[in-house]
């Protein structure tokens, strides 16, 4: 039957309406679903935001440390991880030829550069602190982990700390100075590393290191009267030119360590021996802890020498190498000490729980140094002025301090770590509760 015109104009209204709804509705679902799309979008940008934090924040410094290991002696702001160090039981052959390898650490005890000429004086006020000349060529290094930059053939340890931290270790020494007698005179030597003497100071800023000069200073304002800051900044700063830290190791050479000596003598009334008048051995191809981690060809093509001096007093020595350990008597040199990664075990055969040099100096005086691994090459120069020089390595050796020092006779005290291991919460912890 014909539609009636009224009736198909309501028809076509109807149809129009539907249609108007029907794209509405469509509009309307479009939305939503763009809405969804876009909610879903920016649901995983911050998931992904999120998983890029966490592996740039932990996962990331988490695998450095792990493979900066324990020669990276790191110290960081408020809580650092144990600093240095190192110990094996026998002394390990370099290879021929650079590899990468995972870092190992350092310097065995085991069973049985140019000439120079004596320093000049440094200031005797222990306050004052040098400032470094250090060239800079506007040439960049390699930061090769959290904890290692490589610049000119040459490794520096990344150092970083806080007052808070600095005043932490103050305070431990002071606990430690606490427990012994009053007449034991106490000594406190804090060693700056290489980084802060061969590292310009805009690449230092650049990969966030802090100043040393000011933690050391933070540290000695802090140490009670009863202990004597010994600053040897000063006569490493004014000498930062010549072969005083290895390049391919943390540690310092046996020259650094020489007028560290000879700050400590200027400060406590003795007259230090002139290295002059001491015969030199050289062992060379020495690549230590920074070549062992980063197994990087151009430290091993700058490969260091091992300098170490006759000394000028007959020596004996004695050993444990850990507590449980027996006696054993050796030299003052590890003698069997060859080129490779632990040549730095010259130095009183290494890290040792107890390390005893008997000397002919006959001066009636004994001294205990309490120590991290730069005490090896620093202690045989006392010998010149100790009858006996007690080396205890706090990471080894346990015992009350005051007990060993009354049981051996012995007055005088000086506790001695690289910046390193002395911002390093949990060696310091360690040093603490190993001498209560």
């Amino acid at each position: 039957m014909k539609r009636k015109k009224d009736e198909y104009f309501i028809g076509m209204v109807d149809s129009f309406a539907a249609s108007q709804r029907y794209s509405r509705n469509r509009k309307k679902n479009k939305r939503k679903l763009l809405l969804k799309r876009g909610l879903i979008i920016a649901l995983c940008c911050a998931a992904v935001a999120a998983i890029a934090a966490l592996v740039w924040f932990c996962i990331v410094p988490a695998v450095g440390s792990l493979f900066a290991g324990s020669t990276a002696d790191e110290a960081t702001p408020d809580s650092a991880p144990a600093a240095v160090e190192e110990v094996t039981t026998t002394p390990v052959q370099e290879t021929t030829e650079p590899v990468t390898t995972e870092p190992a650490t350092t310097v065995p005890p085991t069973t049985a550069p140019p000439e120079t000429t004596a320093p000049t004086e440094a200031p005797a006020d222990t306050e004052e602190f040098i400032a470094p000349v250090i060239k800079d060529d506007g040439k960049d290094g390699t930061l090769y982990s959290s904890t290692l930059y490589l610049y000119k053939k040459a490794g520096y340890n990344l150092f970083g700390s806080t007052n808070k931290v600095a005043k932490n270790y103050a305070k431990a020494v002071n606990d430690i100075a606490k427990t012994l007698d009053k007449k034991v005179k106490v000594y406190n030597m804090v060693v700056p590393n290489h980084t802060e003497f061969g590292l310009p100071t805009r690449i230092a800023k650049d990969i966030g290191c802090t100043s040393q000069a000011d933690n050391i200073k933070t540290i000695n304002e802090n140490l009670s009267s009863k202990i004597q800051p010994i600053n040897c900044y000063n006569a490493l700063s004014t000498h930062n030119d010549e072969y005083i830290y290895y390049n391919t190791d943390h540690h310092w050479t046996s020259l650094g360590a020489y007028y560290a000596y000879t700050a400590f003598c200027e400060q406590t009334d003795k007259t230090p021996i002139d290295i002059k008048d001491l015969k030199k051995n050289s062992i060379g191809g020495f690549t230590g802890s920074f070549y062992t981690l980063s197994g990087s060809g151009d430290l091993y093509s700058n490969a260091d020498t091992v300098e170490y001096y006759d000394l000028p007093v007959k020596t004996s020595a004695k050993m444990r190498e850990r507590m449980n350990s027996s006696t054993i008597n050796c030299d003052v040199y590890y003698p069997a000490s060859t080129s490779g990664t632990l040549t730095y075990g010259v130095f009183c055969w290494g890290d040792t729980a107890q390390f005893v040099i008997n000397t002919s100096a006959d001066t009636g005086k004994k001294i205990a140094v309490v120590k991290d691994s730069y005490g090896n090459a620093f202690a045989p120069f006392l010998t010149a002025h100790y009858d006996e020089v007690h080396l205890l390595d706090y990471r080894y050796y346990s015992g009350k301090l005051n007990d060993y020092l009354k049981s051996n006779g012995i007055d005088e005290v000086l506790i001695l770590n690289n910046t390193m291991s002395a911002n390093s919460t949990s060696q310091v912890a360690t040093m603490k509760s190993s001498l209560s």
